[in-house]
């Protein structure tokens, strides 16, 4: 009988051995230490860079005019997630809705603006250059279209090479006229 339990303390101690050994080297393993640098690990910074410039040299000259000709009306924002601008409604399941914010989440605007004192979305300027002609570019502009349009924001699309004070001369004064605040 001593023999039989020394055999079943000896099983159960080589087994609780190897599940500790196996749980240690989970533990250690890559995909359970997500985010915690160990030895020999590059911090994740590293990988990064800061970019040379915030504008594209085709972005920049607008942005300069926009403020020019609207700074005293309106706040200007740059480079803003279409998320921020508009949200699902709610309406559909959690599913469904996660698959509805797909649309926004990742796409960006040009330039948005705001009323000065108020910070309601005014209108949304999106800057088209070379790139909105190919057909993958072409469908991210009509979801684009789409939405901003279902929310009732004034939309602009602005050709890359266009004579960019005369352009936004002309929003501001159909912004103007449609007493946008």
């Amino acid at each position: 009988m001593v023999f039989f339990v020394f055999i079943i303390f000896c099983f159960f101690g080589i087994s609780f051995f190897f599940i500790v050994l196996a749980l240690r080297s989970f533990l250690n393993s890559s995909s359970y230490n997500l985010g915690r640098r160990t030895e020999g690990q590059k911090n994740i910074g590293s990988y990064f860079k800061l970019r040379d410039y915030f504008f594209t040299y085709t972005e920049k000259p607008f942005y300069e005019e926009l403020i020019r000709q609207a700074e005293n009306s309106f706040n200007i924002l740059s480079k803003v997630r279409l998320e921020d601008v508009v949200t699902t409604t709610g309406q559909l399941g959690y599913r469904e809705n996660n698959i509805k914010r797909n649309y926004i989440k990742s796409k960006h605007l040009d330039f948005v603006l705001l009323g000065k004192n108020t910070s309601k979305i005014v209108c949304v300027i999106e800057l088209d250059g070379f790139g909105h002609k190919q057909e993958q570019q072409s469908r991210y502009d009509k979801i684009k279209n789409d939405i901003l349009d279902s929310v009732g924001v004034p939309f602009f699309r602005v050709r890359v090479g266009q004579e960019y004070s005369v352009v936004i001369k002309d929003i501001l004064e159909k912004l103007t006229t449609n007493n946008t605040p």
